[in-house]
Formats: structure tokens, sequence, C-alpha cells
């Protein structure tokens, strides 16, 4: 989809839901539930499409001021609204799209924010996380390129010394980012919001290296969408996720970049602030990766590696020692590591929110070590450490997993593992930490308890074994919603899906049963017509109790295995015995896989290597890990990301 043609879209919608909305534009469903202040965007597409012929449509003010007062009362996530701010005061300032009296109150809100955390005055808003840190960076170096001779009230400095401190920051972001990868890992919406705080450094950045860097980490990013992608969404493992966007994937944030770049993916409903910004920066997907979403004639596997475990960080040049790397660690959320800890401290000298956290756990090395107790060293429930995702993707399915990742440890929004066989017939497996549906981790985003989850070709095993301490917990659940598939059948204890061509199978150790739907989760989801989606929805919550359970998944379909019928039969002699510590799962199409709690993964007595993956391990890069250059060939086209050298070259 070229980029006008997605513009006038988000206009032409928005003038739609508007007529259809009794109480006009403000209501009319354009707030991304953030009380309307990211409506702004679809302000920002009107002048778009005028600044390139169409006739102006009349900028609702309320959005933008909106926006200047969750900046001006530092509110979070005010951050998200800075680059369509900055993209106004570029483009659209001294026409007929932008009011000047608006304009000149842009320009007072962009000086007057505070735009990192030892700037003056208490902390409301969150910077710290990985797609937070760029946005803040990329707006504090951009706003002061645009007013170096500003006094900033928040600390008395210019904005040249605003410029020089976000540039500081942000050279870091940036190189951490194109070493190692990103913490928060193939997550729907947190790639976008990285994506919305290079974009405008892209084009605005008085400096050459870091508009070419920033443009080719949105390539980067594009890149992991296209091999893991799968029908226009990203039905995969995840660094972070949210009930919206794991259950309904029309939801995505990253559908429809999806859409705009590869011309597949949902662009109904509410509106894309990352794909508004692309198309309005004219952003282009190079062509080589733009063939690798669309090669999806037979089988694809894809592994990679992101992040770093603390303990690793320092042989990377990461020393946890140094304060200067210390948003390394707090982007990837190992704040309270015992190497980190005391760095953790100095981020927050006074008082803030995550002050008690960092204390405690500062308290609880000291006591360790005083009684010569042992103690786990890294015990964060929101750590996004190293992590080796394999996906597999073919024309009718797609499964991916997060090899190994943290067993056992308390979770917080990582999503170790997905199935898809499209659209919204999602398949997974969590351990509930709370019935509440916005609550991190709740019903089905994030685990209470991290699994043992592991994946060779298409059959995926997932062992819990959740804490005893929580009593109310001690189960594991399937997500299975049978009303998004074609067929579905049980038999023999395994539970069969179909969706087109593509199948899925799917059983328990322990016995599993079949919950009731609960209209809550419908209410959360779809609060315009979350009663006929209830009546119309089948049942999709396959529970096994027990604190210990053993998960398998084997995905097929036509092309593999012929019908879906010779698909079932094909389970008529598989198995799946032992317990959670050793088990053996005898499966149609690898033979016998032995697993366990602290076993390694083989396959017919041959081990599977499940870490140290390389960055990139597919049929379009091969890269090691940390590697400085990676060369992506797809479709008889060439892209060249040289990150070490600085040079993108694009051979289309």
């Amino acid at each position: 989809m070229d980029n006008l043609a997605y513009l006038r879209h988000v206009v032409r919608t928005g003038r739609e839901k508007a007529a259809r909305t009794k109480e006009g534009m403000e209501q009319a469903g354009w707030d991304n539930g953030f009380d309307s202040f990211l409506g702004l965007y679809y302000d920002l597409a009107k002048m778009e499409v005028a600044m390139r012929g169409d006739p102006l449509e009349p900028v609702r003010g309320f959005a933008i001021e909106k926006a200047l007062e969750r900046m001006d009362t530092r509110q979070d996530c005010a951050d998200f609204a800075i680059p369509a701010l900055i993209r106004m005061l570029r483009e659209h300032r001294g026409t007929p799209r932008l009011d000047e009296d608006m304009a000149r109150k842009i320009d007072s809100s962009l000086i007057r924010f505070k735009y990192w955390l030892d700037e003056p005055g208490e902390v409301h808003a969150c910077y710290f996380t990985e797609n937070h840190q760029i946005l803040y960076h990329s707006a504090e170096y951009l706003a002061g390129q645009m007013y170096p001779e500003e006094v900033f009230p928040s600390d008395g400095k210019s904005g040249r010394e605003h410029l020089a401190h976000g540039r500081t920051f942000l050279l870091r972001w940036l190189r951490w980012r194109e070493r190692f990868g990103f913490s928060e890992w193939l997550t729907q919406g947190y790639y976008m919001e990285d994506i919305l705080g290079l974009v405008c450094l892209m084009l605005y950045a008085d400096e050459n290296d870091i508009r070419t860097r920033c443009r080719m980490l949105i390539d980067l990013l594009v890149f992991d969408l296209a091999v893991n992608g799968f029908r226009g969404h990203l039905p995969t493992t995840h660094g972070r996720v949210y009930t919206r966007f794991i259950i309904e994937p029309d939801y995505e944030d990253c559908s429809a970049v999806m859409r705009l770049l590869f011309d597949e993916g949902h662009i109904e409903g509410g509106i894309s602030n990352c794909a508004v910004m692309l198309a309005s920066c004219g952003y282009t997907c190079p062509a080589a990766i733009r063939a690798a979403y669309q090669s999806v004639d037979g089988i694809q596997n894809n592994k990679e590696r992101m992040s770093l475990d603390v303990a690793d960080a320092k042989r990377f040049g990461v020393d946890p020692a140094d304060f200067d790397n210390i948003m390394f660690f707090w982007g990837q959320q190992t704040y309270s590591d015992r190497l980190t800890v005391e760095n953790s401290l100095k981020v927050f000298p006074t008082w803030n929110w995550m002050t008690n956290r960092v204390r405690a756990y500062h308290e609880r090395y000291l006591l360790h070590d005083e009684a010569d107790a042992p103690c786990v060293d890294a015990p964060d429930y929101t750590a996004m450490t190293q992590v080796d995702i394999y996906t597999r993707r073919t024309p009718d399915y797609v499964l991916s997993c997060a090899q190994d990742f943290r067993r056992g440890r308390m979770g917080y929004q990582q999503h170790p593992w997905t199935a898809s066989l499209g659209g919204k017939a999602v398949v997974f497996t969590t351990s509930p930490a709370s019935l509440e549906y916005g609550s991190r981790p709740n019903r089905w985003a994030g685990n209470l308890c991290l699994p043992r989850a592991v994946q060779h070709e298409n059959v995926l095993l997932c062992i819990y074994r959740i804490l005893p301490d929580f009593v109310d917990y001690l189960y594991s659940h399937l997500y299975f919603p049978k009303h998004e598939m074609d067929e579905v059948i049980e038999k023999d204890g395994f539970l069969f899906g179909r969706k087109g061509k593509g199948y899925i199978a799917v059983k328990s150790l322990l016995y599993a049963y079949w919950e009731p739907k609960d209209p809550a989760l419908f209410r959360a989801l779809y609060p315009d017509d979350w009663e006929e989606r209830y009546e119309r929805a089948q049942d999709y919550e396959y529970v096994a109790q027990g604190h210990a359970n053993v998960w398998t998944v084997e995905m097929g379909s036509e092309a593999e295995n012929g019908s879906f019928g010779r698909f079932i039969a094909g389970f008529e002699k598989a198995s799946l015995t032992g317990d959670s510590l050793r088990c053996a799962y005898v499966s149609p199409s690898l033979g016998t896989v032995t697993f366990g709690w602290s076993r390694p993964l083989a396959v017919e007595g041959k081990q599977i290597g499940l870490h140290g993956y390389k960055r990139y391990d597919n049929a379009f890069c091969q890269a090691e890990f940390d590697a400085g250059k990676l060369e992506i060939h797809a479709g008889g086209h060439t892209a060249v990301l040289d990150f070490e050298h600085v040079q993108r070259i694009i051979g289309d």
C-alpha cells in the first residue's frame, strides 16, 4: 500500500467514524486508550494529504491541546505524541494546515518539557523501558536542535546543551540495539514505539550518521516483522504482550505497518501512530525485506538471538559497574540484578516508585551475604535477558518459541510461545497470575511462573512447574478458540484443530477440561459489541489443574500431511509419558522426543541446542551475534545494513 493511499485511508476512516458518532469528533474512537491525546496523529494525516494536494479538512485543535496538556503535566506516555508535533512544526508551520498560535503552543510545550530523569522535579512517567528511552532521547535531541538558544526551564540549560545531552544517550541506545537487538523482542506494540522514536531522526537529525543509523534500525525492526510475520500479523513469542494483542491480532499496532509495507495486515479500526509517521516521512521498505516477508511458498525456519544476560554483559563491553551503562539494564528491566543494583540505587537518589523495589532487592543481597546463604542474583520478574528465538513459518501456520527462557522464574509480560493458523486462530499456554485482564501478568497475557518451553521444527514442548506459594494459581491453561477453527476434534487425549489447510494437535500430560467462557474477557476486548461476540463464541479455555504439567504441540498442514483426517490418524501411536522432570513424546513427524525440567531436548537420541544462536540464521540472512553488519538477500534483491561503517546499501 503506498504512503498516500494509507494516509487517505486514515482520513477517510476518521471522517466516517465521526459521522457515526453522536458526540462528534472528540469521541470518534481515535483515542487509542489515552484520553484522546493520540488523536493528533489523525490530524497529522489530514495535514499530510493536504500537503500532497488533497483538500484540507478541519484540523481538530482539541487533540493537539490534549497532547500538549499531557506534556505540560508530565504524564506517562506524553512522549508518544512528540514525533507528530515535531513533524507538524517541521512540515506544516507557516501554512494553512497549522495555525501559528497552535504552533507557538507546541514550541512552548517542547521547550518546557522534562526530557530525562536527571532534570529536577518528580518523575511520574515511565522513562526507562526500551521503547520510552528512544522516544525521550530523540525528542530531546530534536528539540535541542530546533531551539538551540532557548533556555529550557525544566533545568535552566540551553537547547544546545539539551542537544548534546540527548545525543549522548541516543548514541548509546542506538549502539546497543545495533549490536544486541531488542530486549522487548518481537513486541507487537513496542516495536512500533521504537520506530516512532527513530523516524523523525531519520529525516531531521542534522548529523548524517544518525540519520543513516536510525533508518537502518527501522529496517532491522521491519526485517523482524518480515521473517516472523504471518498473514499480516505477528503471532510469535514476545518480550512483552497485552491481552488485546495476543487474542485479537487485528488490534496489533504492527498489523497496520505490515499492511503499509507488505500489503498484508489490518488497517480498520483505531489509528496506527507508527504507520502514519512512516507514511508521512516517506519511509520505503527495502525490496529484499519485503521479498523475505512474501517468500512463504515453503517451510522457513528462522533462528535469532537478542539481548544479553547480565552476567555476560561485561564481556560484550557493557559493564554493569559503569553507571553510563545503567540504562541498558533498565531497558531490559534487570534493575535489581546483583551486578546492577548498586548503580540502580543511583538512578533515583531520593524517591520514585521504583526506589522501594530496588532497595528491597539490595537488602536481600546484603542479608544473604551476611548469612552466607545462596541467593538468586537476577530475581526481577520483569527481566528480558538473552533470548534465543525459533520461528517456523509455512504458508499454513506459524509456530514460535523463546527457547528455554528463564524457566521457573516469576514472569511479567514475557510470552514464551504462540502457534497460529491465521487471524484469530491463535493457540498458546500460560500460567495465570490474576483473573483481572488489566493486570500484568494476568489470565492470558504473561505468566505467573515462566515455563520451560522449547521448539524443534513443527513440535513444541512446554513444561510448567509453578511455585507452590501461589496456592490460588496452581494450574496452567491453553487458549484454543474453537470458534476460530474450521474443525475441532478431541480424540485419545489429543485436541486437534484445523483452519484452512493448517493443522494443530495439542496434548496435556495432566487431565484437561474446558472452562466456561468468561464474559469479562469480551467486555475487556470488545466494549462496543461484546454481548454479540460473547454469544457467538465457543469454548476457548482448556485447563489442566496441577502445579507441574507438560504440554505438547505439533503443527501440520495439507501440504505436509495430506487431509486433516490423515493428520489425526498419524497420532494413533503418539504418546506423552513421564512427568515434568523427565518426559517423552512420541511424535508422528519427529519420532521420539525426550525432555525434562533440567534435561536436554533430544530428538531420536540427538541432542538439540537451545542457546547461543546467531543474530540471524534463516534463508535470507546469516549473521553472527554482535556482527556489526547484516546482509539480507531475498527475491533477487539485497539490503546491506553495515552498522560498523554506517553504510546502508540497498540493491533493488
